[in-house]
C-alpha cells in the first residue's frame, strides 16, 4: 500500500550512488510502501567499458559510453524492481519528460508499483569521448566554467538528440521536479566531504561529482524553499569517506545491500529484462559486491543530533529540527501537554540538518547551528552561528500558545550571529567547507562552549567567558577523530567532550570550571561505529557513554568508576541492526543497563530500551514502534516527570511518544504527529 504522506526523492550522481550510500534507509522506503522518486543527474558513462575492473581483457576492449550507461541504468531499474516487488524483472513504463524548457529527461515508471519512479537526466560525467577532445566534468558546470554541459542519449531512447544544458537549467530542472512531487523527505550526497587525512596535502576522498550534485540539489531546495510546499527533511551521505571509519551496518544488512548490489551487476541475469543490453548491469562491479569499501555503511555527513528535545522555559518540552535547510521549533501548549505548535522558522540561510542545543532544563535553550550558506549569499561559506532564547520573550510566546493567539514570531529567540569557522584563515576554501557539526555545553557559571572538528581532523573550541565575551577559536588537539561527538556538563560544572578516533573515544575533561581541557589517556573502548555516540552523567560525576559497535551494531555502555577510571571492557546493551546515533538519558538509581535509550532500529523505526518496573530486573528491553524517522531519536523528562521520545518522520512532521506515567518502565501512550 503506497503511504501518501511520505515522499521520499533521491538526487544522486550515478547509478549505483543510492545503492551503495544511502541503503538501507532506501529499501526501508521501498518496503514501507512511500512514493520514492530517485533522479540520476550524470549519465555514468565513465570509461565506456562493461566489463569487471579486475578483468586482464579489459586493456583490449574498445569503450562504448553508451552502452555502459544503458546497462548501468538497466541494472539501476533491475534492483529497484527487487527491492520493491521481490521482482528483478518487473516491467517498467519508459517515456520522456520535460522537467522545464531545454531540459528534457527520461521517466521510468514501475508498473507494478506506480509511486515508485526513476529519472535519468544523462549529463555528461566527463569520460573521453571516441575522437579525442577535451575532458568534462559536471563541477565546471556548476563553477562556470563551461557554459552548457552536454548530455549523451543511450539506446532505446526517444531522446535521440545531445541536449546542450546550462547551470541554470539544471537547478531550474530539479526545482521544478521538487514542486511537482512535494517531497517530505529529500536524500542526497556529500556537498563538503573529508579529505584523505593519511595522505600529503589536499587529497579529497570522493568523486566530485557526487560533491556537485549535492550542491545542485540545495540550490533547487533553495528555490523550492520560496513556493508554498512544506519544508522537507534533507539528509545528506557520505560516500567513499565511510571507508575511514568504523562500519556501520551488521552482517545481515549487509548481506541484503550486497543482494540488492549483485542484481545491480548483472549477477544472475541471463539476458537483459529490456532486450537493449549485450551485458545488462554494472558488470564493473565483477562477481563479488563485497569487495567494495563503499557499501560498509550508510553514514550521514552532518552526524545527527540527539539532544534536540528539552524542558524549555515554562516547563513545556521543546523540540528543535532543521527542515529545508532553515532551523525550526516545536513547543508544548502547556506543561505535561499533548497539545503541540509548530514549527516555528528561526531564521533564514542554508543549515546543516544537525543543531546543537544547550541549556539548564526549564531555562532558556542555546541553539548552535552549521550555516552552509547565509542569507542572500552565492556560495557556501560554513560557518557556526548561534541564537539564545531570551527568558522573558520565551514566556511571552508559551502564553500566547496555550491561548491560542498569535505567537510572536521566532518563539523569542534572537538573531543568529557568528561564531565564524576554527580555518577561516586557510587561503584554500577547500579546507573551510570541512567544518564539522557542532557541539554545545553550559557550564556551571552559564559560559556556553561550542567544539566542531576542524580540517586538521583534530577538535577546535570557541567558547564564552563569564561576562558573555567570546575568545578566539582554540584547538585542544586529537587526529583523525570522527565528526561524530558528545558535549556533556557535569554535576560540578565542568564541561567534558567524548569524539570517537580511529579505534577509541576520545575524551577532554576540564581541571575545574572555566579551566583548561585536557586529554584522558585512560579510556579505551574499542573501534566505535561511524554516526555518534552518547554522554550523560550518571550521578557521582560519573561519567556513562553509549555507542554501536563497529560491525555488530551491538549498544555499548561505558561507565566511569567511583575514582575516575574506566573499566576495561564494554558492557553490552543489545539493540544490535540499525544505524546513526543512540539517544541516552539516565533512570535514577538504576545502571547503565537500565537507562532509558532510543535509536533507528534495522527496520528504521524508533527503538526504545525501558528499565523494568522492577528495579531488580535488570538489563535492557527493546521495542520497535512507530514508522520511518530520519536523522537520530531524542529522549526527555516533561513537567511531570514522565519520559517522552521524539522522532522527525520522513514526512518531515514531528513524531511525539509519551510516557503514561512517570514511573520508571512505563509504557507509551499512541504516536502523536505534530
Amino acid at each position: 500500500m503506497n503511504n501518501s504522506a511520505r515522499s521520499i526523492l533521491n538526487v544522486v550522481a550515478h547509478q549505483d550512488d543510492d545503492l551503495y550510500f544511502m541503503n538501507p534507509d532506501l529499501v526501508r522506503s521501498l518496503q514501507d510502501g512511500d512514493r520514492v522518486t530517485t533522479v540520476v543527474l550524470t549519465a555514468g558513462e565513465g570509461d565506456g567499458i562493461n566489463i569487471d575492473t579486475g578483468d586482464p581483457d579489459r586493456a583490449d576492449a574498445e569503450p562504448d559510453h553508451a552502452g555502459y550507461s544503458a546497462a548501468r541504468g538497466c541494472g539501476l531499474r533491475s534492483a529497484y524492481a527487487r527491492m520493491a516487488t521481490g521482482d528483478r524483472d518487473s516491467a517498467w513504463r519508459r517515456e520522456t519528460k520535460d522537467l522545464v524548457a531545454g531540459f528534457a529527461v527520461e521517466r521510468f515508471t514501475l508498473i507494478a508499483r506506480p509511486a515508485v519512479q526513476l529519472y535519468f537526466c544523462q549529463l555528461h560525467m566527463g569520460a573521453f569521448r571516441p575522437g579525442g577532445g577535451d575532458r568534462t566534468r559536471l563541477f565546471q558546470l556548476w563553477d562556470g566554467s563551461l557554459d552548457t554541459q552536454a548530455t549523451l542519449p543511450v539506446r532505446g531512447s526517444a531522446l535521440t538528440e545531445v541536449q546542450h544544458v546550462d547551470r541554470e537549467t539544471v537547478i531550474a530542472g530539479l526545482a521544478a521536479l521538487l514542486a511537482e512531487l512535494r517531497p517530505t523527505t529529500v536524500r542526497t550526497l556529500d556537498p563538503d566531504p573529508e579529505h584523505d587525512g593519511g595522505k600529503e596535502g589536499y587529497v579529497p576522498s570522493d568523486h566530485v561529482d557526487h560533491t556537485t550534485t549535492a550542491e545542485f540539489a540545495v540550490a533547487a531546495l533553495l528555490r523550492h524553499r520560496e513556493t508554498d510546499a512544506p519544508a522537507p527533511v534533507v539528509e545528506y551521505y557520505r560516500a567513499y569517506a565511510n571507508r575511514f571509519w568504523g562500519q556501520n551496518l551488521d552482517a545481515p544488512e549487509l548481506a541484503e545491500k550486497a543482494d540488492y548490489l549483485a542484481v545491480y551487476a548483472g549477477l544472475g541475469s541471463q539476458e537483459c529484462p529490456e532486450g537493449l543490453c549485450e551485458r545488462c548491469g554494472d558488470r564493473q562491479l565483477g562477481p563479488n559486491p563485497y569487495r567494495s569499501t563503499h557499501m560498509v555503511s550508510c553514514a550521514a555527513r552532518y552526524s545527527p543530533a540527539t539532544g534536540w528535545l528539552r524542558l524549555g522555559p515554562g516547563d513545556r518540552l521543546q523540540a528543535f529540527a532543521v527542515l529545508g535547510g532553515r532551523p525550526v521549533m516545536w513547543s508544548q501548549a502547556r506543561p505535561g501537554s499533548d497539545e503541540w505548535h509548530g514549527p516555528v522558522p528561526l531564521g533564514e540561510g542554508w543549515h546543516a540538518p544537525s543543531l546543537a542545543v544547550a541549556g539548564t532544563p526549564g531555562g532558556p535553550a542555546h541553539l548552535v547551528a552549521l550555516r552552509r550558506q547565509a542569507p542572500d549569499a552565492e556560495g557556501p561559506a560554513p560557518e557556526l552561528v548561534y541564537a539564545v532564547q531570551d527568558a522573558e520573550a520565551a514566556a511571552a510566546y508559551a502564553e500566547a500558545v496555550a491561548d491560542g493567539g498569535p505567537a510572536p514570531d521566532r518563539a523569542g529567540f534572537g538573531d543568529w550571529r557568528p561564531l565564524g569557522n576554527p580555518d577561516a584563515d586557510e587561503a584554500d576554501p577547500r579546507r573551510r567547507r570541512e567544518l564539522g557539526v557542532p557541539l554545545a555545553a553550559l557550564d556551571g557559571e552559564g559560559r556556553l562552549h561550542v567544539f566542531a572538528r576542524d580540517f586538521a581532523q583534530g577538535i577546535s573550541l570557541r567558547r564564552q567567558d563569564t561576562d558573555g565575551v567570546w575568545r578566539p577559536w582554540e584547538s585542544i588537539g586529537g587526529g583523525f577523530v570522527q565528526d561524530a561527538g558528545a558535549a556533556l556538563t557535569r554535576q560540578d560544572g565542568t564541561v567534558e567532550l567524548y569524539v570517537p578516533g580511529k579505534k577509541t573515544v576520545l575524551r577532554w575533561f576540564q581541571d575545574g570550571p572555566g579551566g583548561n581541557f585536557e586529554r584522558d589517556t585512560t579510556l579505551k573502548t574499542g573501534v566505535v561505529a561511524t554516526g555518534g555516540i552518547a554522554a550523560v552523567d550518571s550521578g557521582d560525576n560519573r561519567t556513562c557513554l553509549y555507542f554501536r559497535e563497529a560491525g555488530t551494531q551491538q549498544v555499548m555502555a561505558y561507565r566511569q568508576h567511583d575514582n575516575g577510571r574506566w573499566p576495561g571492557g564494554p558492557a553490552g546493551v543489545g539493540g544490535a541492526g540499525g544505524t546513526g546515533a543512540v539517544a541516552a538519558l539516565w533512570a535514577a538509581g538504576r545502571g547503565a543497563r537500565d537507562a532509558f535509550l532510543a535509536h533507528r532500529s534495522s527496520g528504521g523505526r524508533l527503538t526504545v530500551s525501558l528499565p523494568h518496573p522492577d528495579r531488580a530486573v535488570g538489563g535492557p528491553r527493546w521495542r520497535e514502534s512507530g514508522e520511518s524517522f530520519a536523522h537520530a531519536p531524542s529522549l526527555a523528562y516533561d513537567a511531570t516527570g514522565a519520559l517522552v521520545a521524539a522522532v522527525i518522520g520522513t514526512d518531515g512532521r514531528l513524531h511525539v511518544r509519551r510516557a503514561l506515567t512517570p514511573d520508571a518502565g512505563s509504557p507509551f501512550g499512541p504516536d502523536l504527529v505534530i
